[in-house]
């Protein structure tokens, strides 16, 4: 089986999947309770909120929360931050769980305008300024899109909505950039960020979000205080202190990593273009992600393509997986693409895991594919 769906989810690593099965087994104490082992565990989630915070070069004198996903982070992080006083900017190239929230926010009458995307998927700083002002309160912006692999500039965005209202709390969806891109969050302006842990080879069930010191966020959801009350409920310690293993080991293995994946990226286009006929790429033009790749095909469509690379032993997807049920692409059609180009869609996505062999092999079955879908469509 090849995959090509890692922007979906990862395979857990061997060593990871092991500490886990390991800390279920024999350190399964809720950290709430008051006796040794308990305390002990409660420690080693502390030193996990510092090691997170240290891992993205964050202030340290904020403070990291452990949730279920980064679903439920952003759920957390938008209910808690946005105030009826205050406007609220979104980009229309969030995922599903900063974008639906915030539609859900403007049906109860919250004041909320959506930022547009350039045809290339970045945000439109053109957008952004003329509805910024010192009214704003609260923006959030993705940091790679998990559609596209667009990279948004998270210094230079943040620096401008700063300057024109500094009280503003700046979110950003960190999910595809954490510990795949280098960068520093201490070097920004941004207040708070997710991260996902299943996304780097760490077990599902675990996500989190960094939070700038001074910024008040109230809780959605209620019960025995754990995460100072942010998130209430029995820390799931054997899956944090993973997804910590999964964090150090991809950290160390960062720029090697990264470069693998851009080499499988760079020969994924150079075999496509020997290969295959009628296709565009998406963001061509803007920074990307070496880890995503969004191809549109002519004459087909994406998901009775997908289907045809699945029983050749390929997988890949037509757009996150959050939204796969949803007819049509959000993020596609914010960039201005056409009905035509937004059926014909296909996501490639890497890892560490995947080979150059991997890429020729499932590019040849896609070029025969490709023949027999248009043939038939005929």
């Amino acid at each position: 089986m090849i995959y090509f769906d890692n922007s979906a989810t990862t395979q857990v690593l061997e060593e990871v999947a092991k500490l886990q099965y390991d800390y279920s087994k024999e350190m399964f104490y809720n950290p709430s309770s008051v006796y040794a082992p308990a305390v002990a565990i409660k420690g080693e989630l502390n030193s996990a909120r510092a090691m997170l915070m240290n891992y993205l070069d964050a202030p340290r004198d904020g403070k990291v929360y452990f949730t279920s996903s980064a679903t439920e982070a952003n759920n957390i992080i938008l209910n808690g931050l946005i105030k009826k006083n205050k406007k609220a900017l979104i980009s229309m190239g969030d995922h599903p769980s900063v974008y639906e929230v915030a539609k859900n926010l403007k049906n109860q009458g919250y004041d909320i305008e959506f930022i547009k995307l350039t045809k290339e998927g970045l945000l439109d700083i053109e957008n952004l300024k003329s509805l910024m002002s010192k009214d704003v309160g609260f923006v959030s912006f993705i940091h790679i899109s998990n559609e596209t692999g667009a990279v948004n500039d998270l210094t230079g965005i943040s620096k401008l909505i700063k300057e024109i209202s500094p009280k503003c709390i700046i979110h950003c969806d960190g999910v595809q950039a954490f510990l795949k891109i280098p960068f520093s969050l201490s070097e920004t302006s941004v207040d708070v960020y997710t991260v996902s842990s299943h996304k780097i080879h760490g077990p599902k069930g675990v996500g989190a979000f960094y939070i700038r010191n001074g910024i008040k966020l109230n809780p959605s959801i209620f019960g025995g205080g754990q995460e100072d009350g942010i998130r209430p409920g029995t820390e799931n310690a054997p899956a944090i202190l993973a997804f910590m293993l999964a964090c150090r080991i991809m950290a160390e293995k960062l720029q090697e990593n990264y470069t693998h994946a851009l080499e499988l990226k760079n020969l994924m286009l150079k075999t496509l273009g020997e290969n295959c006929t009628d296709f565009s790429i998406n963001s061509l033009n803007a920074p990307t992600s070496p880890y995503i790749l969004s191809v549109t095909f002519g004459g087909v469509k994406g998901e009775v393509l997908l289907h045809s690379l699945e029983k050749r032993g390929v997988l890949v997807s037509t757009g996150s997986a959050c939204s796969s049920k949803l007819s049509g692409n959000r993020i596609l059609q914010a960039m201005g693409q056409p009905a035509e180009i937004i059926e014909g869609n296909i996501r490639f996505s890497f890892s560490k895991q995947n080979t150059q062999e991997e890429v020729i092999m499932a590019v040849n079955y896609l070029a025969e594919e490709l023949i027999k879908l248009r043939k038939i469509k005929k």
